[in-house]
């Protein structure tokens, strides 16, 4: 949501320059057939000036554009791959594999994964990775994943301090804030389980939700995509479903932590479980719905 905000203050920095050459350009003339020839003179050479400044910016830019790293391509046996372990892409239409691939390509152009111990990541294992994103940004106006620069892959699950140990508990962490503000650490075998059975848990799902949630600079269970009527609901929704006691099976109960964990669970449910949560949440089911296929504008 940075990069997108970040264009259209380019954009409108571009449209300003632009009224101002225009406003300077007739001004010139004007000036002269009213006798201020020195004054013409001045701001006819200011604007030549800033006028070779803007090309020579924009030209510099042009060339940072093209030599960005190009997507990564998918060929037949990654399609294969594809439609035998992601589950997500084996259901889409033939036009929309091809808009996932085209997603998944442009995601490991830009962001890398690292797999621990490994001087170059399986090939699997980024295509888990990009597939956990893809998803999860699926049907939105955009897909680009904020500050987001790496995502480390641990082999086994660790602990708070991000470190592998034998009863680790965590499978998956985005990170607020710190050193590691643009890295996200996934388990492997987590990875991995989270596609190999629909059941409404899959950690790459759940991390990535929580980064879309961070789109407006805070993992708060709110995303920024979200309007005030629909927060309310959902914050209304959310904080009677904390308190009760007892907690149904239809979703996860880690759910129930708070918020922001509540977000990324129910995201995981709508992601590979829409079903069951629109007879359990049908509310908070609406509000995914309409959101995340672009139906609220």
């Amino acid at each position: 949501m940075n990069k997108y905000i970040q264009f259209l203050k380019g954009k409108a920095r571009f449209t300003m320059w632009i009224l101002i050459f225009c406003t300077l350009l007739i001004t010139v003339p004007i000036l002269l057939s009213s006798n201020y020839r020195t004054t013409a003179k001045v701001i006819g050479i200011v604007t030549v000036i800033a006028l070779s400044y803007a090309l020579w910016l924009w030209k510099t830019q042009t060339i940072r554009k093209i030599n960005r790293k190009s997507r990564i391509r998918i060929n037949l046996n990654d399609k294969f791959w594809l439609n035998e372990h992601i589950p997500f892409y084996r259901n889409l239409s033939k036009k929309d594999k091809i808009i996932f691939e085209d997603r998944i390509g442009l995601f490991l152009a830009e962001i890398a994964v690292s797999e621990v111990d490994k001087k170059v990541p399986d090939k699997s294992t980024c295509f888990y990775v990009a597939s956990s994103a893809v998803i999860t940004f699926w049907g939105l106006p955009y897909w680009n994943y904020g500050e987001l620069t790496e995502v480390l892959i641990y082999p086994e699950n660790f602990n708070q301090q991000n470190e592998i140990i034998k009863h680790g508990m965590i499978q998956g962490k985005i990170h607020q804030g710190g050193l590691m503000d643009s890295t996200m650490i996934l388990s492997l075998p987590a990875l991995i389980s989270g596609f190999t059975v629909l059941d409404g848990q899959n950690v790459g799902i759940h991390e990535f939700s929580h980064l879309l949630d961070k789109q407006d600079n805070e993992i708060d269970g709110l995303p920024f995509m979200f309007d005030e009527g629909n927060r309310k609901v959902w914050t209304q929704f959310v904080e009677i479903e904390l308190m009760k006691k007892g907690h149904p099976s239809k979703i996860d109960r880690y759910a129930f932590t708070n918020d922001e964990e509540f977000f990324a669970v129910v995201m995981e449910t709508y992601r590979e479980l829409p079903n069951r949560l629109n007879k359990k949440y049908p509310e908070l089911y609406q509000i995914l719905d309409s959101y995340l296929n672009n139906r609220n504008n």
